[in-house]
């Protein structure tokens, strides 16, 4: 069985992703471990935190699963694949635990692996379960029937999505503004070094974080400036309406995904501004442009209904193309700022720092797999 028709594949790279991320959060004050402080047997901590004994017991499960199902759809027997994955899980977090001894305000701890561990493990036997009842196998005759063999890569796309979402963007569902953070990242890295007149402006340090036309736009609202959220906003909801597009077959579940996607810009649009700003301001999000830019996504939307799916792929270059250009002519949210600190730094860092870098990713790898399905069907 080929492994590319796997969406558990895909799936576990991007829990493995979150993992080393949650794990080894914030990344940075790398150091070599003080003398006598590094053991390869993990130290038991005197105190232990119930939230953080959840979430590692819950935080492997996922992956547990999902490895274990492709483990299973390569046509291994239920226990090579079982044993493989928990030791898989299992080595993958006793390194991770091993990392922290060089990071501040990281304790590795042996109490973590071992409910690590067994998170994985019980992943494992919820997927051993799903496939001796019959349930992974149905799935598959189900993917063939529904989308095509390489399918796998954009349908984890399509399971992420809703989550770049709740991180608010600076227009409602303007994913792929990178280079603002990206070029934060690349003066602290550079900084002290000659290249750093390379990414720090000459005439105002300060237009690093809000640049003067952001400013000028941000201060002298026009009908353009109008136009231009509520196409942003449609070429956001159009953005996963062209992958769902570009690997369905029926008609008919192109028309369930395509209404699925608006269901879920909504949902968690107002989810995200609820979390962010408060539950009496969860609609607040909503405007005209933005009600007219909902409008036009959708009807554009439904007009792929009957395209190809190379014809699909094409238009999703395009969209995402014009996404991302787009959402760097915005300036940021006038309150953008101060969530971006309350975000980052508060208690649930782990999850919501991922939140916003799937949604400044997301398009990126929507646009590279569209690419390759578009490269693909030219050869």
């Amino acid at each position: 069985m080929s492994l590319h028709r796997s969406t558990a594949w895909p799936l576990t790279w991007v829990s493995v992703a979150l993992i080393v991320y949650a794990t080894l959060h914030p990344l940075s004050g790398w150091h070599l471990p003080p003398a006598g402080s590094f053991s390869w047997i993990l130290p038991k901590q005197m105190f232990e935190i119930p939230s953080d004994l959840m979430a590692n017991l819950l935080g492997y499960m996922p992956l547990g699963c999902v490895l274990c199902v492709a483990q299973l759809r390569t046509d291994r027997g239920a226990l090579p694949a079982a044993l493989i994955t928990v030791a898989a899980c299992s080595a993958l977090s006793y390194t991770l635990e091993l990392i922290q001894f060089t990071l501040p305000g990281r304790v590795p701890s042996i109490t973590d692996w071992a409910l690590n561990s067994l998170g994985a493990a019980w992943g494992v036997l919820a997927a051993v379960t799903a496939h001796a009842l019959g349930l992974v196998d149905w799935w598959h005759r189900w993917r063939e029937r529904l989308f095509i063999p390489q399918a796998g890569w954009g349908l984890a796309l399509l399971w992420v999505w809703p989550l770049g979402l709740l991180f608010p963007p600076p227009l409602p569902l303007g994913e792929g503004q990178l280079w603002p953070p990206l070029r934060l990242q690349l003066v602290e890295w550079t900084t002290g070094t000659p290249w750093e007149t390379w990414f720090l402006p000459a005439d105002d340090p300060l237009s690093l974080f809000v640049p003067q036309a952001w400013h000028e736009a941000a201060t002298s609202p026009s009908l353009m400036t109008g136009g231009r959220d509520a196409l942003i906003v449609a070429l956001g909801l159009l953005a996963p309406m062209v992958v769902a597009c570009a690997l369905a077959r029926p008609r008919a579940l192109r028309l369930l995904l395509l209404a699925g996607a608006v269901a879920v810009a909504l949902v968690g649009t107002t989810f995200s501004t609820a979390l962010n700003y408060g539950p009496e301001h969860a609609f607040t999000w909503i405007s005209m442009p933005t009600i007219i830019g909902l409008l036009v996504g959708s009807l554009a939307g439904g007009l792929l209904l009957d395209r190809s799916r190379t014809t699909a792929a094409l238009v999703g270059l395009l969209v995402l193309g014009g996404l991302v250009w787009m959402i760097h002519q915005v300036p940021p949210d006038p309150y953008y700022a101060q969530t971006l600190m309350a975000w980052e730094n508060g208690r649930f860092i782990r999850f919501h720092g991922l939140a916003r870098w799937f949604g400044l990713l997301w398009p990126f790898a929507a646009f590279a797999w569209l690419f390759t399905r578009v490269l693909g069907r030219a050869a």
